[in-house]
């Protein structure tokens, strides 16, 4: 049973919600770093695909209530034309920055459930073993991370509003992770690392896709446009 009296009797864990941030895959405004390696068209292909592999791969765990937060100026009407999942909600991000955005997401949240972890899309090794494992990392701990190698994370997770936890970092920076562990310290909140994770952001992390078999057998046409590029 989630706070406020919701209820998701057929989820595994009723009491948490997976926050998604997205936006819409608008041509030349996705992926944008990846532009000189496989165009406007390519960067916005891959940043589709990897989209709808999270979305669809959430949707299949039935882990958790989930919520689709995107850009302000993304139009609600395409995910739902998209992503016609029962019970799917969809809300849109709020704040200056990404710190304040994340918070305010997983603020929001915290309104209703127990649990809260955000994602993105640009990490498709994440799995349902994550997802548990971060999870339960909140029954003992106010927050969970599973850091990136590139020097951020791809998963944040909160069993508590956290104020001030996402102030002070120089985000898209390599100094993510250490600015949040160093300012978590100072806050005195508790956390857990889970193992550390490959995100999908520039040319050099293209090869790693070809190892997550799931998403290479269902959008081959991707590592088509990859291997052109090469």
């Amino acid at each position: 049973m989630t706070k406020g009296g919701l209820s998701q009797n057929k989820l595994q864990y009723p009491d948490t919600q997976i926050i998604i941030f997205a936006r819409e895959p608008v041509y030349g405004q996705v992926k944008t770093r990846l532009i000189p390696a496989l165009g406007a068209a390519g960067a916005t292909e891959l940043y589709t695909a990897l989209m709808d592999f999270t979305l669809n791969k959430i949707h299949t765990y039935n882990a958790a209530s989930v919520c689709l937060c995107i850009t302000p100026e993304s139009r609600t009407a395409f995910f739902l034309d998209r992503y016609p999942f029962t019970e799917l909600q969809i809300t849109k991000q709020r704040g200056d920055d990404l710190g304040h955005r994340m918070f305010n997401a997983l603020k929001q949240s915290l309104n209703h459930f127990s649990r809260a972890l955000l994602i993105g899309t640009d990490c498709p090794f994440l799995n349902q073993s994550d997802l548990e494992q971060a999870i339960a990392a909140l029954d003992t701990h106010d927050m969970v991370f599973s850091p990136a190698r590139d020097g951020g994370y791809v998963l944040v997770g909160a069993g508590r509003s956290v104020p001030d936890s996402f102030t002070g970092i120089d985000w898209g920076s390599e100094q993510v992770m250490r600015q949040t562990r160093k300012r978590l310290t100072e806050l005195k909140i508790s956390w857990q690392e889970l193992a550390f994770q490959q995100d999908i952001d520039d040319e050099n992390d293209l090869k790693y896709l070809q190892h997550v078999h799931e998403f290479s057998d269902a959008f081959p046409h991707i590592l088509n446009i990859i291997n052109g590029y090469s």
